[in-house]
């Protein structure tokens, strides 16, 4: 996918489909921070409706940091900001993030509470009301900075979403 090359352990979810997306591209401006930014999609469909697990691909054209502010107005790491930003959340969304260790990578786990009144799961985007796990992590990361960042979102239940989470390797293509 892109500058990565991501494999999971897809074998307790039955069968599935894989759709890739098209790349996504563009330009970040902030004040003194300009660059440009690219995501890479793909979604796996499981084929029982079980529910879906989401890939994206991140690469910014400059490496910029992971593991602290990203700005004073906005307290958020490189690696949550990622997270926030993905496909997988859809507005403004309340969540509990935590660290987690992903194929030797410092990684931050966010987790979002969903229920049937929730709007992804009235557009169709969460096929269940168990909790959306979204997964990133920085595949570049030195000294703080990267721009490579993985990050894969769950919608099926902790347990198989944990097994597919520990069964990430992960590296630059």
């Amino acid at each position: 996918m892109g500058p990565a090359t991501i494999s999971l352990d897809l074998e307790n979810i039955g069968s599935y489909t894989i759709e890739k997306e098209s790349v996504i591209s563009m330009d970040h401006e902030e004040k003194d921070i300009r660059f440009q930014y690219e995501i890479t999609p793909a979604n796996i469909i499981i084929d029982d409706k079980l529910g879906q697990i989401i890939l994206e691909v991140h690469q910014m054209s400059t490496a910029e940091p992971m593991d602290e502010p990203i700005s004073e107005r906005d307290q958020s790491t490189g690696i949550e900001h990622c997270i926030q930003k993905s496909d997988m959340i859809h507005g403004s969304r309340e969540m509990t993030m935590k660290e987690y260790e992903v194929d030797g990578h410092d990684g931050v786990l966010a987790t979002i509470e969903i229920d049937s009144d929730d709007p992804l799961s009235a557009l169709g985007l969460i096929e269940s009301n168990d909790p959306l796990y979204v997964l990133g992590w920085c595949l570049d990361q030195k000294d703080g900075e990267g721009s490579v960042v993985c990050v894969i979102g769950s919608d099926l239940p902790w347990e198989t979403t944990k097994e597919i989470f520990d069964s990430i390797s992960s590296d630059l293509a």
